[in-house]
């Protein structure tokens, strides 16, 4: 059985959204907000008279009037609006076009409405085309839906039973449906069971099992690393490994886990020192000097001190300066001690000869 995801940002970007917003995998509300509709981009399955299967939503199965779907079919791309052919996704996108009047527009192609309930069977739905549009309102208890999967073609276990089966259409009915609570279950586990793949892979899997990978991988602290570079970190553990102990291992993994190219300098006073410079604001707090200091420390080679100091975009005396890393090259001009001026090029005790 195949099926259409939307999970992404870019897959409710494709369709109309109002009063909604999509953060950290989920469709939820903004503030302000106390309703939401979504209308999908129109899903084409390639094939003639298609019946659809399933749909589910990562939504809660208790909401209620809070939650309502409309399932809209077709055979062809586009209906007669006006007097003139109009692709339904152009449709679907116009924003000179109120909500109501689109729903009004696609009532011709409803096929059912479904209240409540997240995971529904499309029975009796076909067409090549289809969409959906989602309607949500706000609840004390925050509603929100993650991903929605569209399953087609129809397959029921009704095929696999004796004709008799099939003989009494009413019979057939309800025998079809009451095979699909347990078909819905197992195709559930079959897919759980054929993606299962991609849980073992760090671009892929949710976050939970991403520490759980890097805890395979031997990467201390995996709490502190962001998502997306943890992931990296993950992908490229057999390059970190060969480095660990080293100080481009050390600077590799700086620029992963900050995003710029760290200062590490070898001081010869006292000896086995090493100075490493990041910018000031990866130093904001106590809390996040010991997380960096932590992070040092796992690529740190044996027997050496770290110095950690902050790169400041500014030249203050007393402080580390790095040419080129937190400090330019200004104009020729004369120094100014006076707490607020830049300093430039400049000569203690005089000025400059001039040619």
């Amino acid at each position: 059985m195949s099926y259409f995801v939307i999970n992404k940002q870019m897959d409710f970007d494709r369709g109309y959204l109002r009063g909604g917003v999509f953060r950290e995998g989920r469709l939820g509300f903004p503030d302000g907000s106390s309703s939401l509709c979504f209308i999908s981009r129109v899903f084409d399955s390639r094939e003639e008279e298609t019946e659809w299967g399933r749909a589910v939503l990562d939504a809660p199965g208790n909401a209620g009037a809070a939650l309502q779907l409309a399932v809209y079919a077709s055979g062809q791309d586009w209906m007669m609006v006006g007097g003139r052919h109009r692709k339904l996704q152009d449709l679907i996108k116009d924003t000179e076009i109120p909500e109501d009047e689109k729903e009004k527009l696609f009532r011709p192609l409803l096929k059912k409405r479904f209240v409540g309930n997240s995971d529904v069977l499309l029975n009796g739905i076909t067409g090549r085309y289809l969409f959906i549009m989602l309607t949500m309102f706000r609840q004390e208890a925050e509603l929100s839906c993650g991903s929605i999967c569209l399953y087609f073609p129809k397959r029921s276990w009704l095929d696999y039973l004796p004709a008799v089966y099939r003989m009494d259409a009413e019979g057939a009915d309800f025998t079809e449906r009451f095979l699909g609570i347990f078909q819905s279950l197992y195709d559930d586990r079959d897919r759980e069971i054929r993606e299962s793949a991609g849980l073992m892979c760090p671009e892929t899997c949710p976050r939970a099992l991403l520490e759980q990978l890097a805890e395979w991988h031997d990467v201390k602290d995996s709490y502190l690393w962001p998502d997306d570079r943890l992931r990296v970190l993950i992908a490229r553990i057999p390059e970190f490994e060969a480095m660990r102990g080293t100080l481009g291992g050390l600077r590799e993994s700086l620029k992963l886990y900050t995003g710029e190219e760290p200062v590490i300098r070898e001081e010869e006073d006292p000896p086995g020192t090493v100075t490493v410079g990041v910018h000031e604001r990866f130093l904001r707090d106590a809390r996040e000097y010991g997380s960096l200091r932590r992070i040092i420390g796992h690529m740190m080679p044996a027997g050496l001190d770290v110095r950690v100091v902050p790169l400041r975009q500014r030249m203050q005396i007393g402080f580390d300066v790095y040419v080129g890393v937190n400090s330019a090259m200004t104009e020729i001009g004369e120094m100014k001690l006076d707490g607020t001026s830049p300093a430039g090029l400049a000569v203690l005790g005089g000025r400059e000869a001039e040619e």
